[in-house]
């Protein structure tokens, strides 16, 4: 492991968009369309106003989604990172635990405005950054989130610095040299989940990545071994130095993270670990009354109970990771939507009556395995169980459809929300960023 900082430079650096097959380029564009969605969805949400008052906002080429306005490509990136992760309804790979565009896009659409770059140079970083933070995480993980670390923010900074400095065309050493930057910019803990500070883990990735590259071209210097250095970011952030680099390594150009196990869009705007029961909740809708429940029990694998075991959420925000009210919620209107975390919502009657019946227990079968038990007062017992990863991944993908659907969910429909799903759709052949961003500003209306 002499040189695996180098060696993942080397190999996302040489990536060019021949070499990314036809279903890599249209499940990297969902992943990109489904982020920014997200991110125009999230621009009035607490968390990103709030940061709006706080954070710098310097003149510059950059939209802030937020406002329509043109500002430097870091404190674009920040804010429009943090926009993009409010809703927690960004897209989530098993084998990072966390969410790996979100980390990347916000940053990377913000640089390549200002570098005036193509969407086929977009296209190709993202896939090169989103390979890097996953394949990291296959030799990190799971003593890195078991851990308290969150994914999206630790493994997603280095993903958005390789990002970046594949954009800008560094060289491998200069990659390299971001790369370890960016890992001492590595910081986000699992314990905010279900607070404001879990978005700005997102922004802080995507403005650190940014930052790294271009510290990296003006000639800052780093080690050039910082992931696997004595005192480097694998011994430091798990448990182990003795680490197998070939899942880091092996397969890059053929084997794409992207696919196998994918990227993973979500349908539910909460934690991807409770999909499963949601979809087991939904199943039983239909044949039960809730004012017939007396009691429900939710079994979900043990490892993923420690973040969702939250038996009444104090906000919207909290309810994302809240397994017992999202299945009360799913057993009264058989979905989640992005209006069920407002406050009326959320302090329902009817669904916190519900909420306080719902019990959970721990289960050794599979990790994405949930299983929904309910009993009636007159004794009959119902139960349904679901299988998800964490969200639609290409084994079970949504239809070109309901991709359709959910980012007309997060844009409202309008000729120019069309027009937008249209081109990013077709990314890969714009010579610039610019007629894209133009149909996000203004905002769409939320």
């Amino acid at each position: 492991m002499s040189a695996l900082t180098l060696d993942l430079a080397r190999l996302a650096s040489g990536l060019r968009l021949c070499d990314l097959s036809d279903p890599v380029q249209h499940w990297a564009k969902r992943a990109i369309t489904d982020t920014l969605a997200c991110a125009l969805a999230g621009v009035n949400e607490p968390a990103v106003r709030l940061a709006m008052g706080v954070l710098p906002a310097s003149p510059g080429p950059s939209l802030a989604f937020v406002t329509g306005d043109r500002l430097h490509p870091l404190d674009a990136a920040q804010i429009n990172g943090i926009a993009a992760h409010a809703l927690d309804f960004d897209d989530c790979n098993l084998e990072m635990d966390g969410h790996p565009s979100v980390s990347i896009v916000p940053g990377l659409f913000a640089l390549a405005e200002a570098r005036n770059a193509s969407g086929a140079q977009v296209l190709t970083a993202y896939v090169a950054g989103v390979e890097t933070e996953i394949r990291l995480a296959r030799i990190a993980n799971p003593a890195h989130a078991e851990r308290g670390w969150h994914p999206t923010v630790t493994f997603g900074v280095i993903g958005a610095a390789v990002a970046a400095a594949h954009l800008m065309r560094l060289s491998p050493e200069q990659t390299a040299t971001a790369m370890s930057i960016a890992a001492s910019s590595a910081s986000g803990l699992r314990a905010n989940s279900g607070t404001m500070t879990k978005p700005f883990h997102a922004g802080q990735a995507n403005r650190n990545g940014v930052q790294a590259a271009l510290l990296a071209e003006a000639g800052y210097t780093a080690r050039l071994n910082a992931l696997e250095h004595k005192f480097g970011f694998l011994r430091a952030f798990g448990d182990s130095f003795d680490v197998d680099p070939g899942p880091a390594l092996d397969g890059w150009g053929k084997d794409f993270a992207l696919l196998s196990p994918g990227i993973a869009i979500k349908q539910y705007p909460c934690c991807a670990f409770i999909h499963c029961a949601i979809d087991a909740a939904a199943q039983l809708r239909g044949d039960i009354k809730t004012a017939q429940i007396e009691r429900i029990e939710v079994a979900l694998h043990h490892k993923r109970l420690k973040n969702i075991d939250r038996p009444m959420p104090k906000d919207g925000l909290d309810a994302k990771f809240s397994t017992q009210h999202l299945t009360a919620r799913a057993l009264i209107d058989g979905t989640v939507g992005l209006d069920d975390f407002r406050p009326e919502r959320v302090f329902d009657p009817t669904v916190v009556a519900l909420t306080t019946k719902v019990a959970l227990v721990p289960h050794e079968e599979g990790l994405s395995m949930g299983r929904v038990h309910v009993w009636r007062a007159d004794g009959r017992h119902l139960s349904a169980e679901a299988t998800v990863a964490m969200g639609r991944d290409p084994s079970n993908p949504m239809t070109q459809s309901q991709v359709r659907a959910k980012f007309h969910d997060c844009v409202p429909p309008s000729d120019q929300s069309t027009a937008l799903f249209d081109a990013l759709m077709q990314l890969e052949t714009f010579p610039s960023l610019a007629p894209i961003t133009a149909a996000m500003c203004p905002p769409p209306p939320n």
